[in-house]
């Protein structure tokens, strides 16, 4: 997880009130316009995949683009997705090429799919820290097939919700408006099957947080993994956390995070 939603002193702060109001309370209420036919009209690769994103008032604004954090199976072992490829199909202007690799445990498969967005909508109450921007989210189906011929392989398929502004370009960017504590981004619920046998799993990631995480998450900021779970692969991860203090072990594990394991 980068710094720029760790420290938050060096970021925007502002309240988880204010996130929900924003993420939560204009659903319900329904204030919302459509937004699907300009959604079309636009690329929106980089909402998943590009090398950096952009964080709107932050004083060192640009940062890597996040790597999900996800889990598989009622036991939450840790689960690793990362795109390699987004590309919009030239002949349908909701759909998106996608491949990359998963991970679990030691065990990478590569895969093939498609993002195909579903819905595109835009708030209408103003954001209250940056009211001259419009912003809104997407609901998209998420179809991925794990090569076959891999050991551990199945397909994926599922629900991915992206939250997204309109930029100073007039481009969909990802939405970093409010990096305050719980934020999020490109939350998946979906499910794992397998090709063998055809055993079922959830399997859910975002950048961040895990939707529907159970308690394997604890913490209403960052992602923390709950004690009884870290064994299921969440070892490195929370000795990262501790990489501030200058710990050798901790900064040995944060190097592991960053490590790129998909080439």
């Amino acid at each position: 997880m980068k710094s720029a939603i760790k420290t938050s002193t060096c970021r925007l702060t502002l309240t988880l009130i204010c996130f929900f109001i924003k993420t939560g309370v204009c659903i319900a209420q329904g204030k919302v316009a459509d937004y699907y036919a300009l959604a079309g009209k636009a690329n929106l690769a980089s909402l998943w995949h590009a090398p950096k994103i952009y964080f709107v008032g932050a004083p060192n604004p640009w940062d890597d683009f996040p790597e999900p954090l996800g889990f598989i199976g009622s036991n939450y072992q840790r689960f690793y997705i990362h795109y390699t490829s987004v590309i919009k199909d030239p002949s349908n202007s909701y759909l998106y090429r996608v491949k990359g690799k998963t991970r679990v445990k030691n065990n990478i498969c590569s895969f093939t799919g498609t993002i195909t967005v579903k819905e595109a909508k835009r708030y209408l109450e103003p954001n209250e820290e940056y009211p001259k921007y419009k912003y809104g989210y997407l609901v998209c189906q998420v179809d991925l097939k794990e090569d076959p011929k891999q050991p551990g392989s199945g397909a994926i398929k599922g629900k991915l919700t992206t939250n997204w502004y309109i930029n100073e370009r007039g481009q969909f960017a990802y939405d970093t408006l409010i990096p305050a504590d719980g934020f999020s981004n490109n939350e998946c619920v979906a499910r794992w099957t397998s090709y063998k046998g055809g055993v079922s799993k959830v399997c859910n990631w975002g950048d961040f947080k895990i939707p529907e995480a159970g308690d394997l998450d604890f913490s209403i900021s960052e992602f923390m993994a709950n004690e009884k779970y870290v064994k299921n692969g969440w070892q490195n991860y929370m000795l990262s956390l501790d990489a501030g203090s200058g710990k050798a072990a901790a900064i040995k594990a944060r190097a592991e995070e960053k490590r790129q394991w998909w080439k």
